[in-house]
């Protein structure tokens, strides 16, 4: 039996692991929802002990499932959301797991943004502060938590807290670090400088040092053995951030190819060899010494999920029920709608705007004959104003690109991919795999097992894409005038401040 590579993908919202050959196939893969919890207005939180134990519960029905020996899996590679916080305390014990989805920070980035330090610290992270960063939790919890900030053993991210279960290890890698806003791209690694100007200099030794996404961070201990059916001693990458993952997972992998992740973050990077500058949301370490200029903010396939919980709610129970593709009647019926100027627009800013200001979203141009549909267009369509936003904002930075991959729950959709297509103006791809992310931890997990000499012949060999989608021109000149009328009711808003009326 050929070795396998397990790859775990851990978002926002969901979980999910995968099982691959050496050639990228998926073997099975297995997931769930993760639940998520507002304690108060704003705030997005996950149970910690409840994700570990959803996430080794997947792994042994994925192994009886496939009938696979653990004896065959070569090596666990896992990814995860980036920013957020997943703290333990100084006894290594689950602490306090913030999403990046919360929106707690607002008012402090705010105020921090106003700071004399604003300019530094944008020189050295290259991203400045926004609520949902890790940096920006930190200074959140050290002035309104003391309590809690004080007694911070170790700080982590989402795929670091998963590796930490499976070896119970402590690591983290570059990926992840330097997406946080607590990474000094100067001194390459977390300065003593960068933290004091953001007042949390004493959180310096509780964030591990950063490898490289393939290198072993552990093995599988014993515990984690019998609660996931994996062999002990079968060894763990560091893994990626998830959006590194999603990148190298559908095949991204050449300098200035582009990469979108219609997830619960809308993404949008380009491969660079020099670092990006300082007019673009954040840039990222990427593999090979080189950087992803990244285009982000919570606008883009979440919004989706809000609008199918209180919209169509029986019709995903009864498709549950009937066992039926329910995002496959959606796609139905958004393929149905005729595309007009006087549709509806959807702003996807339920979790803030594109540029990360504490907009809200809404439906605007709503008359008496609109129908549900309309609304549901209407979604999928704001997601993809929402990417292009971002994708002009690169452009303008000079990260121009002709052709693009797409991943995340919109490139299981060909209507909303030929969207992307027509708005972005771009030749959209899809992976052949629908767990890109899963699969990009996978890589890096045959590479750090020896399967390959290097994480871009994994890439090589194990990602696959389908035929280009291209642009059709005879629709470009409707959606350029929506997205016109989508940009000016978004200005207006931003110039709205409802605390004065």
């Amino acid at each position: 039996m050929a070795p396998y590579v397990l790859g775990i993908d851990c978002g926002n919202t969901g979980i999910k692991v995968a099982l691959f050959d050496l050639q990228g196939h998926e073997i099975g893969a297995q997931g769930d929802k993760v639940a998520t919890y507002f304690p108060a207005p704003g705030f997005t939180q996950c149970d910690m002990v409840q994700l570990w134990h959803q996430c080794s519960v997947l792994i042994r029905q994925l192994l009886a499932e496939q009938g696979v020996s653990p004896e065959h899996i070569a090596a666990v590679g896992c990814s995860g959301h980036g920013n957020g916080l997943y703290l333990l305390d100084q006894d290594q014990m689950p602490m306090l797991a913030i999403k990046s989805l919360d929106c707690r920070a607002n008012a402090l980035v705010d105020a921090l943004r106003q700071s004399p330090m604003d300019d530094l610290i944008q020189e050295l992270n290259r991203q400045g502060v926004w609520p949902a960063q890790s940096a920006t939790l930190l200074c959140w919890l050290k002035q309104h938590q003391p309590e809690t900030y004080h007694c911070i053993g170790h700080v982590l991210f989402c795929k670091d807290y998963l590796n930490f279960c499976l070896t119970g290890e402590i690591a983290t890698e570059t990926g992840d670090l330097s997406a946080s806003g607590l990474y000094d791209f100067s001194a390459g690694a977390v300065s003593g400088t960068l933290l004091r100007a953001l007042d949390i200099e004493e959180m310096v030794p509780c964030i591990p040092s950063p490898g490289q996404c393939q290198d072993v961070m552990g093995h599988i201990s014993m515990e984690a053995a019998a609660l996931t059916g994996l062999k002990f001693g079968t060894p763990v990458v560091n893994g990626c951030f998830d959006i590194v993952a999603c990148a190298l997972g559908s095949g991204v992998w050449q300098s200035q190819a582009a990469s979108i992740i219609a997830g619960s973050w809308s993404i949008n990077q380009v491969v660079s060899d020099t670092l990006p500058g300082r007019d673009i949301f954040m840039s990222c370490d990427f593999p090979g010494q080189r950087y992803l200029a990244v285009e982000s903010s919570a606008t883009s396939a979440s919004n989706l999920e809000w609008f199918i919980s209180q919209f169509y709610r029986e019709e995903k129970q009864q498709a549950e029920a009937e066992a039926s593709d329910f995002f496959a009647v959606l796609n139905q019926q958004v393929a149905s709608t005729t595309l007009t100027e006087d549709l509806p627009l959807f702003h996807p800013y339920l979790y803030g705007a594109c540029d990360n200001q504490p907009v809200q979203g809404n439906f605007f141009g709503l008359a008496g004959w609109h129908q549900k549909s309309d609304l549901l267009y209407a979604v999928y369509e704001g997601i993809v104003f929402g990417h292009l936003e971002h994708v002009s904002r690169l452009r303008q930075s000079g990260q121009a690109f002709e052709k693009a991959v797409l991943s995340g729950g919109a490139a299981r959709s060909p209507f909303w991919s030929q969207l992307f297509a027509d708005v972005l103006n771009v030749d959209i791809y899809t992976s052949d795999c629908s767990e890109a992310g899963a699969r990009g931890a996978a890589m890096a997990a045959a590479t750090g097992a020896g399967c390959f000499t290097d994480l871009g012949l994994a890439v090589q060999k194990m990602a696959k894409l389908n035929a280009p989608i291209l642009p059709r021109l005879q629709v470009q000149a409707v959606l350029m005038k929506r997205y016109a009328r989508y940009l000016a009711v978004s200005l207006a808003l931003k110039n709205v401040d409802l605390n004065d009326i």
